[in-house]
């Protein structure tokens, strides 16, 4: 059996006003990005503890976020019930400043995924609809059409090659990212879907959903290959490790979870001081993060023993 990962906290990071709705690392974990209902961006130094810089611009609740790996580029993704329609937009961090607007979707964006390699982000909105767009002229390449409700996550595949979706309808969807296809719909929730994450060999999909589980998903087939339960609550959050063989999860129980994706057993838990709204991992599987209902953002060192 594989030595079991540790999660050691750090102190939360505190600065926002209201909901934590999104965090986002960069791969070696030292910047997170935070999204919050106060409608504005941070951009956080990890081994400082501090907001080293405001992005200010938002009209609207900040809904999600997507930092890419080096912490240059981000994507916010953003609106309001009472709103016709919400934007995506893409930042330079440097600055602090809004470069472009992705603008499309009928309702709030409730989720997004930058894919910095390829050039490319996916958002999903209240209009059920997954949107994939140009990163650099910020042009929409694909809008992907299939789910039945409001479209909760989105996921690329690490070699970008597909989009994995969760929606409200209580499925996720895969899709082609290229061509925009559908490729299947992974069924077995039976409730809303919150959260996705692929694996970095792009084998498998988890999900979680607000039933209190988490499914994981051999992509090849769309069989469910395990279904993760120990969650009090609605799960928020889901990512894996580099290695495929352990995943983190953030449920609005108050905790954080590492699972032993093999046997589907807890191997250990985080307490959370609020309903966690959100997670992270940097690319590198050395930080994770989940941000809190009560404005909070978790952080803990993650290490595998000798």
């Amino acid at each position: 059996m594989s030595s079991v990962p540790r999660l050691e906290a750090r102190e939360p990071l505190v600065g926002h006003s209201r909901r934590v709705s999104s965090v986002a690392l960069t791969a070696d974990g030292r910047l997170l990005l935070s999204g919050s209902l106060d409608r504005t961006l941070r951009v956080w130094s990890v081994a400082e503890g501090v907001s080293s810089k405001t992005l200010v611009g938002e009209t609207s609740d900040v809904n999600a976020v997507a930092l890419g790996p080096d912490g240059k580029v981000a994507v916010s993704g953003s609106g309001e019930m009472t709103l016709a329609a919400g934007l995506a937009r893409v930042w330079d961090v440097s600055t602090g400043k809004p470069i472009r607007e992705l603008a499309g979707h009928e309702g709030e964006v409730s989720a997004v995924a930058l894919d910095a390699a390829r050039g490319r982000v996916a958002t999903g909105g209240a209009d059920g609809t997954v949107r994939v767009w140009d990163l650099a002229s910020g042009s929409c390449l694909h809008v992907l059409k299939g789910h039945e409700g409001w479209v909760r996550a989105v996921a690329f595949a690490p070699d970008g090659a597909r989009i994995v979706s969760g929606s409200m309808d209580g499925t996720a969807r895969v899709w082609d990212a290229v061509s925009g296809a559908a490729i299947r719909t992974l069924s077995g929730h039976g409730d809303k879907v919150y959260a996705v994450a692929v694996s970095a060999d792009g084998r498998f999909a988890l999900s979680g959903a607000k039933n209190n589980e988490l499914r994981l998903w051999d992509l090849a087939s769309g069989a469910c290959a395990r279904v993760l339960e120990g969650h009090d609550g609605v799960v928020r959050g889901v990512a894996f490790l580099p290695d495929g063989r352990w995943a983190l999860s953030a449920g609005e129980d108050k905790t954080v979870r590492l699972w032993d994706v093999e046997s589907g057993r807890c191997a250990a838990t985080q307490p959370t001081s609020g309903a966690a709204q959100c997670l992270a991992l940097s690319a590198d599987g050395r930080r994770a993060a989940a941000g809190t209902y009560d404005r909070r953002i978790f952080v803990w060192d993650v290490s595998r023993p000798a």
